[in-house]
């Protein structure tokens, strides 16, 4: 077994990686820019299981050949895989089991983010200027938990019948994927609570345990469960946690899906 680090450790180690990231940007002339994203700019939240997240900026028209030759990164060559994503970000690991997300855009790509915690720690031109527009930016879809709540539904009613006719890999992430990712962020919405800044605007299941320990126990109590006791677990959740105190709770559409599904007993 690993022997554990100190917190010092950690914090000198994910550190470390972040000077050799911006030496190695700094060397480079097509590389304009780095921005650190996530807890890799609020390294107060590190840990040992903290991934580095950033987005490296260059000149435009150099993003491929700096995405098609990853030499250029920091211990480039302990890197023991490397995969590039459907939006051109990417996933890669270190043979110490470090684990990096990052992106090679240029100043145009990377005003199309979005973004809550970040930092700008090269500029070359122009970066700071961008990222502040992209921090002033409302999250991609906002927060409307009526729709939430409609979206929530939908997708028990979808998974249970998909469960019903076996297609039980399909049903879960239609109930444990896209249904829970819509109620925890209904219940971000319309749950009042202590430390709500803690919550992740862009990823709703983020740090919720944090601020709703109770909802995030009898969450995980549920989807640990079989799949249509798992769906019925949530909506109950739902109910009992939301039906007296948010007004928009839709009874009608709630009383339909258990009446659908034959949950009604």
């Amino acid at each position: 077994m690993e022997q554990r680090r100190s917190s010092d450790e950690i914090s000198q180690e994910f550190n470390s990686y972040i000077a050799g990231l911006v030496f190695v940007c700094r060397e480079r002339d097509a590389i304009t820019g780095l921005v650190l994203m996530g807890s890799t700019a609020d390294r107060v939240r590190v840990d040992e299981w903290s991934d580095h997240d950033f987005a490296v900026v260059c000149e435009s028209g150099m993003q491929e050949t700096l995405r098609g030759d990853l030499s250029w990164l920091p211990r480039s060559t302990d890197l023991v895989l490397a995969a590039r994503e459907h939006h051109d970000g990417f996933k890669a690991v270190y043979s110490d089991g470090a684990v990096i997300e990052f992106a090679v855009v240029d100043l145009t790509e990377l005003g199309t983010f979005f973004a809550n915690a970040w930092e700008v720690v090269y500029d070359d031109g122009g970066v700071l200027e961008v990222m502040s527009a992209v921090a002033a930016k409302p999250a991609p879809h906002g927060s409307e938990p009526s729709r939430d709540f409609a979206v929530f539904l939908t997708a028990l009613l979808v998974g249970v019948g998909r469960a019903r006719r076996g297609e039980r890999l399909s049903a879960s992430g239609s109930v444990r994927g896209v249904g829970v990712d819509h109620l925890t962020a209904v219940f971000a919405a319309a749950l009042p609570a202590s430390g709500k800044d803690r919550l992740d605007n862009l990823d709703p299941r983020r740090r919720f345990e944090l601020v709703y320990p109770e909802v995030a126990h009898a969450l995980e109590c549920a989807i640990s469960s079989e799949l249509e006791e798992c769906a019925r677990g949530l909506l109950d959740l739902a109910e009992s946690s939301l039906s007296g105190s948010w007004p928009p709770f839709p009874r009608e559409a709630v009383e339909t899906v258990r009446r659908r599904l034959g949950w009604t007993g």
